[in-house]
């Protein structure tokens, strides 16, 4: 089906609107994992749907073109971009499905556009044709609790040296069909492998046999942990298939059109006349809004009755031409048009194309600013539309239309529902909807930021540091514990990069004795994502080659103008530099708090009439002792291994960093994640 006319898209040039990255995928069947793009997190959901369904052989984009392929290095088994010809409105057009064999994935509500329509009928016409099944998946048919499974068994499908020993012997003290957990499985292993390595080879197993549709587990339902009761089948039983995704979408009035958010009625009915006079029930109004309701409806009675025009209105207080209108609007609406600001509406100067464009990007759980809103690349495809269909040039909409458009949509409750704005009572911190919590188990969720400070620090060794400080850190989202961390007094490059992923690995027992730290590092492994924003050295092809293709983790692109999307790494380094701010000349020393800070400083102040010294340690000592017992408490005795090698044996909220190379060598840094405490802790 591909044609050599037909151009293919680049997936993160139209991915400024959302969430892209990789998934390294082992459906090709080789030894190293292969890479696939997506450019939203319903097609992460729909790639690996399809990398754990037992009935798939292989998968690939058709949407993108040869250039991109190879650009890319992304294997291709059929030739793409996989172009699909349908009709809409009269007019033929292209459509280049998501996935080839299992075609589209999107949010229902656009999924049930008449376009989107048009392509899914093409799109079963075609699969049928070739024998095939066309299948729709949408945020109702992959399903949250199955996606998070399916990544917690996909970060543990690396191969390690170990492995072929183990899983013979895991054959003999786990048959086939027996039910048993993890915890109760590594104990049956014996002492000849270490804990990690047992745990690494248990879990690798239940991920190859849920690949095989030989895991008899509800993924959908069931949450896996050590305790979770596992079965493994044996290879010459029937795989057992997941819940197939719809080939087609309930129509509009069956029940799932009726969560998709409809029109807006007020908008809708705004010009359109009612029943002249039709009653209106005051009693919802309230007191004030009453009295004023009242006040027009006997003003217009006694026009619409004889009353000349003028006596009406001095007997209303009101003016003429008002009253005049109130009238006009009466007849034309109804006694509701008397009720203040019921039906006054006036259209926009912007074309309701950019109104809807608007809504939509303010919608979203990401939180847009305004000049993010303003500047998307999707007004830009709305205006290019409009121009195409009218003929004419379209003014992109300017700042002050997108502010004073979104003031508006700040007071629908429908909006405020969407964007996660919405006031009601207040949560407990432990609620079931937080975010940090909804993490089923420690590094399924990393972020990595970079972040300069502007410092004058002395060392203990007296070695003064008076440049620009660049640092990285690698921070595990549902604990809040640092996996890692670089610093560096240049701007950090693709190998800064690479010493912070390996720092991630590796145990800091070493780094521990060299800083004198007194408390230990236990935290290392191998996140099952890492998302990251848009830096040069985190999509680097060096990046996608060691994170992808090498270790087996997922990428995350974070979208533009959305720093609150790393809510978490980057409220560490703003109390970071608050910190470090505090020990500077000229700032404040009334509160008690910053006077046991600033005690270590003050008496080397004279020395650095142009700076202090600044001692981190009594800071990570103190916060330390303070917010253990909390993590402790919560998490217990330990924290759920990753099972890949890699062990989370305890977490806290102050860890120290990696040493500054040949400058700072006893320098480390103390963190401490207030905003994600406040959740995590009592």
């Amino acid at each position: 089906m591909s044609e050599s006319g037909i151009r293919g898209i680049d997936l993160f040039k139209i991915a400024g609107e959302s969430i892209s990255g990789w998934i390294p995928s082992w459906k090709t069947g080789s030894q190293k994992p292969t890479r696939q793009p997506f450019c939203s997190l319903m097609e992460e959901r729909l790639l690996l749907y399809l990398e754990y369904h037992p009935q798939v052989c292989w998968y690939g984009r058709g949407d993108i073109s040869t250039t991109f392929a190879s650009t890319y290095k992304i294997a291709t088994p059929q030739p793409v971009p996989f172009s699909i010809n349908y009709l809409f409105e009269g007019n033929a057009h292209i459509y280049l499905p998501d996935a080839i064999g299992q075609l589209a994935a999107g949010m229902e509500q656009e999924k049930r556009r008449a376009r989107n329509q048009a392509k899914a009928e093409a799109a079963r016409k075609v699969a049928a044709t070739l024998g095939g099944v066309y299948w729709i998946g949408t945020e109702a048919s992959l399903l949250p609790q199955r996606h998070a499974n399916l990544v917690f068994l996909h970060a543990r499908r690396q191969p390690f040296p170990s492995f072929q020993e183990l899983a013979e012997a895991l054959q003999v003290v786990w048959p086939y069909g027996e039910a048993a957990c993890v915890q109760e499985i590594v104990a049956r292993l014996g002492e000849r492998w270490s804990p990690a390595e047992k745990e690494a080879a248990v879990w690798k197993t239940c991920a190859d046999a849920a690949a095989c549709g030989h895991l008899l587990v509800d993924l959908a339902q069931i949450q896996l942990t050590r305790l979770t009761p596992l079965i493994c089948l044996a290879p010459d039983f029937s795989p057992i298939l997941p819940d197939p995704l719809p080939s087609v979408l309930e129509s509009s009035d069956g029940p799932a059109a009726s969560k998709a958010p409809p029109v807006d009625v007020e908008e809708e009915q705004a010009g359109k006349p009612t029943d002249g006079l039709s009653t209106f029930d005051d009693s919802l109004l309230d007191e004030k809004q009453r009295e004023h309701f009242l006040r027009n409806m006997g003003a217009v009675e006694a026009v619409l009755n004889g009353t000349p025009l003028r006596e009406a209105a001095a007997a209303a207080s009101m003016g003429r031409s008002a009253l005049s209108r109130l009238v006009h609007r009466t007849v034309t609406f109804g006694q509701v048009a008397c009720v203040p600001y019921a039906t006054y509406h006036r259209e926009r100067k912007m074309h309701p194309a950019f109104q809807q464009a608007i809504r939509l990007l303010y919608s979203r759980p990401t939180k847009l600013s305004l000049r993010a809103i303003a500047e998307h690349v999707e007004l830009k495809h709305v205006a290019s539309r409009l121009q195409q269909e009218t003929g004419t040039a379209i003014l992109l909409p300017t700042y002050d239309q997108v502010r004073k458009y979104i003031s508006v949509l700040k007071e629908e409750p429908k909006v405020q529902k969407e964007r996660g704005g919405e006031k009601g009572s207040r949560r407990e911190r432990q609620s079931p909807f937080s975010f940090a919590l909804s993490i089923p188990a420690p590094a399924q969720l990393a972020q990595v930021d970079e972040h300069t400070m502007e410092l004058y620090v002395v060392t203990k060794d007296g070695i003064p540091v008076a440049s620009r400080i660049h640092a990285a850190v690698l921070v595990c989202v549902k604990t809040a514990a640092i996996m890692s961390a670089v610093l560096s007094l240049g701007p950090l490059a693709e190998e800064d990069y690479m010493r912070l992923v390996k720092g991630m690995l590796e145990p800091k027992d070493r780094l521990v004795l060299k800083a004198g730290c007194q408390h230990d590092w236990p935290c290392y492994g191998k996140p099952a994502t890492i998302f990251h924003d848009r830096g040069k050295i985190f999509t680097s092809e060096r990046a996608r080659q060691v994170l992808v293709d090498r270790l087996g983790i997922i990428t995350e692109q974070a979208p533009p103008y959305c720093p609150s999307a790393k809510g978490t790494v980057e409220s560490l380094f703003r109390w970071m530099t608050q910190c470090f701010e505090l020990t500077l000349i000229h700032k404040s020393e009334s509160t008690q708090k910053n006077r046991i800070i600033m005690g270590s400083t003050t008496a080397e102040r004279k020395h650095h009439p142009y700076g202090c010294v600044f001692r981190p340690k009594p800071l990570v000592e103190s916060f330390y002792a303070q917010y253990l017992w909390r993590t402790l408490l919560l998490f217990g005795e330990s924290l759920p291994s990753h099972g890949d090698g890699q062990d989370f044996q305890d977490s806290t909220f102050v860890y120290k960093c990696q040493v500054l190379n040949g400058v700072c060598r006893t320098l480390h840094l103390a963190s401490m994640m207030r905003k994600r405490q406040r959740r995590l802790v009592q």
